[in-house]
This record gives structure tokens, sequence and C-alpha cells, in this order.
């Protein structure tokens, strides 16, 4: 496929993710964060972490900070080195390993040697977490369970394989009631029809598998992982705390799509569906983590999305670490 040809069908891709059209989908290097290779692993306590970078794609100012004033705008993007039209930011999964279990967080966009029609648009799926795990000797039948923040499509598009094959066969699948309840309701049906895709693509069937419905909110999982809902972004979206003797990381999905949405809570992301639960959000996340000295795993931030918060009066800065 020609460079164009791929830019043009890769665009109409990003705009399936959200609502808003984006600019480009692209493969670059990232920022804020120095180098990494495209797999990190960390220990959170005996809970072995490997974060893996699915793919990357090119975000823009205009969707991400949409009541930002301009000048204050400017200054943000100065910070973090980032232009208003070139926001780079990874899509990842999580995969935890302690003892027997091996659960994943999350599953990336997904794989597929040909470009899959979304609406009238042939459109390549370049997803490489499969690839990542099976170069670690990681097989799916080897996951025991997934979880599923929220369905987006940067989230769920590695549920099944080109031929339908589930690619988890052996797995749990963990997902908040309410996120499923809204997709699968009349309260979605103004949502865009690429969302509609690839729920029937990656999820529908999973209601005829091994799948658990998350109720409620703090709840105990998986042994050393804790589900917290983080509403806004999604009605129902996951945030995890990942916990093992005395550490402790808190997965936030999508409830900061960039550091600076953590520095200025009121600047909205035309992304999230419910602004005013985004920030509550957000601020039970801050809290969260600021409190038990967490390191947060950001989905969208600079791979590998490892940082900690720091708070000055009632004003919160980001530092990227893996510390």
């Amino acid at each position: 496929m020609k460079r164009r040809q791929f830019l043009q069908n890769s665009t109409a891709l990003v705009g399936a993710f959200h609502s808003v059209q984006l600019h480009e989908l692209n493969h670059m290097g990232t920022t804020m964060f120095p180098a990494a290779d495209d797999v990190v692993t960390r220990h959170v306590g005996n809970i072995k972490t490997t974060i893996y970078k699915d793919t990357t794609h090119k975000y823009m100012a205009k969707n991400y900070f949409i009541n930002a004033a301009p000048e204050e705008l400017t200054q943000a993007l100065t910070k973090y080195q980032i232009t208003p039209d070139n926001i780079p930011s990874p899509f990842i999964a999580v995969l935890l390993e302690q003892g027997d279990k091996r659960i994943l967080i999350d599953t990336g966009l997904g794989f597929s040697e040909k470009p899959v029609m979304v609406g009238n648009n042939p459109v390549p799926l370049n997803g490489r977490l499969n690839q990542l795990l099976q170069q670690q000797g990681i097989k799916g039948s080897d996951i025991t369970d997934v979880v599923i923040t929220h369905l987006h499509p940067d989230h769920i598009g590695g549920v099944y394989s080109d031929e339908g094959a589930l690619l988890f066969p052996n797995a749990r699948f963990h997902i908040h009631e309410d996120e499923w309840s809204y997709w699968f309701s009349s309260q979605s049906v103004n949502q865009p029809a690429h969302f509609r895709f690839f729920i029937d693509r990656n999820v529908a069937k999973l209601k005829d598998g091994n799948l658990h419905l998350i109720k409620g909110d703090f709840v105990d999982l998986l042994p050393g992982v804790t589900a917290v809902k983080a509403e806004g972004h999604t009605p129902g979206q996951l945030a995890l705390i990942i916990h093992s003797q005395n550490d402790r990381m808190l997965y936030t999905s999508d409830a900061f799509l960039h550091p600076i949405h953590i520095e200025r809570l009121d600047w909205q992301t035309s992304y999230d569906l419910d602004h005013a639960k985004a920030r509550q959000t957000r601020m039970k996340l801050l809290d969260l983590a600021h409190k038990d000295n967490m390191l947060v795993n950001a989905f969208h931030f600079d791979f590998p999305g490892l940082g900690r918060v720091d708070k000055t009066n009632n004003n919160w800065t980001w530092r990227y670490t893996n510390k």
C-alpha cells in the first residue's frame, strides 16, 4: 500500500477511536520520556508488570483541550515540547504475572494482514501486541484474565483474530456492567458507527463466553488487582490499583489523555462523554495516587506512561519516572 493511501485510510480509523476526526495515524517517537523499547518491565511488589507499546498515533490540541485559552494552551504545549497539530500518543496494554495468573489489561488496536472495512473505508490495523507477547514466549492461551477498561477501539481491537478466533481462549473477561449496559443499549445509538464496528467485531460475542460484569466501585477483582470506577470518559470506564506487599501502581486508562489534563483539571477533551464526571474522576484518581504515593501508569502518555503526581496547595503536577 502506498504511503499516501495508508495515511488516508489510517486517518479514517483514528476517527473511529473517538467522535472527532483526527489528522493522521503515524509511528512516531516520544517527547518527554527518555527513549525506551516497545516493552518495559518492572515489579509492583511480587507482581511482574510488563507494558507493551501496541502502536502510536498522533492527536491534535483542538480535540484534546477544547476550552483552553489560546495563550495558556501555547504555554502548556511548549512545556511538553509539542505543537497543536502533533501530540504523539501510544496505545498500550499491560500484562500482570503473579503465581499462576497472567492478567492482560486492555488488548490494543488489533492486527490485520489486510485492511478491514470500516464503513466504506479500507483501513489497516497495525497493532503489535500479539506479536510482542509471542516474542516473549507468551501465548494467547496462557492468559488467564483480560480486564477491558472501556469499550473504545484502541482498548478492544485485539480480542479476536482476523478469522474471528478468540485470541485469549482460556481467559475470563472483566468489564464494568455500566460500560456494557451503555454500549448495548439505546443510550449509545448516537455514537459513531465506527464504534459499533469494533464492538460487534471484538466484544459482542463475549456475552456467550466467560464474561464477568463488574458491579460497583473499589472491587477486589483479582489477587493484587482492585477495580476502581472511573466514569466520565465513558460511563463504565475502569481504573485499576495494582498492589503487592507495600507497592502500589494506579492504571488510569483514559481518565487523563495527557499530563496537561492533570495540571489543568478544567481543560476538557472532546473525547469525554460527560465532562463533569470526567473531572470528578480525575480528582478522585489524583487523590488516590497522592495519598498512597502510587506510581501511575497512563494509557496515552509518552511510553511507557509511568510517573507520579505532586500536589502544591491545590495545584497538581506530573513527573515522568519509573520509580
